[in-house]
């Protein structure tokens, strides 16, 4: 299942949760300086995403696989980090910050989904037409911590 997606959201982020998600996103260690490096942040039940843009515009993809990524090759993208988020209701959601807009309410099947955040064109998002996308890609697999792929070093 593959979906597009273009929202506003603010405060640079928004949220891939499950339904009715636990975690606190307003704990001092949801972003912390890791995970504000790391471009995600992570609770029980809930992944904050950062954008770059100051505007607060969202491209995006969401693309629920059936296995594992095959992609392998990162040279197409700007930073690369992945997370996993435990699903027990069935359903994900896709929420803009600060949770007054529900941008996608998709059902799944429940257990451990490995999450995937490719960041692409993220120079741009300091020009004044930004064109910085996110592509999220998410397939079940056994709970691991957050880590990065690739590192974005912001050269402004």
């Amino acid at each position: 299942m593959k979906f597009s997606l273009d929202f506003i959201t603010d405060y640079g982020q928004f949220y891939l949760n499950e339904k009715d998600e636990e975690g606190d996103t307003g704990s001092e260690y949801f972003w912390s300086n890791e995970a504000f490096n790391d471009k995600l942040a992570v609770e029980k039940g809930i992944l904050g995403i950062s954008i770059e843009n100051s505007e607060g515009i969202v491209k995006c993809e969401l693309e629920i696989l059936d296995s594992k990524s095959l992609i392998s090759d990162f040279s197409d993208f700007d930073h690369v980090v992945e997370a996993s988020l435990e699903i027990k209701t069935g359903f994900i959601q896709i929420n803009d910050c600060p949770f007054t807009v529900l941008v996608l309410e998709e059902k799944v099947e429940t257990g451990n989904y490995r999450v995937r955040v490719y960041y692409s064109n993220l120079e741009s998002s300091y020009s004044e037409y930004p064109k910085d996308f996110y592509k999220i890609e998410m397939w079940k697999d056994v709970f691991l911590d957050r880590y990065v792929l690739k590192r974005f070093e912001n050269k402004f």
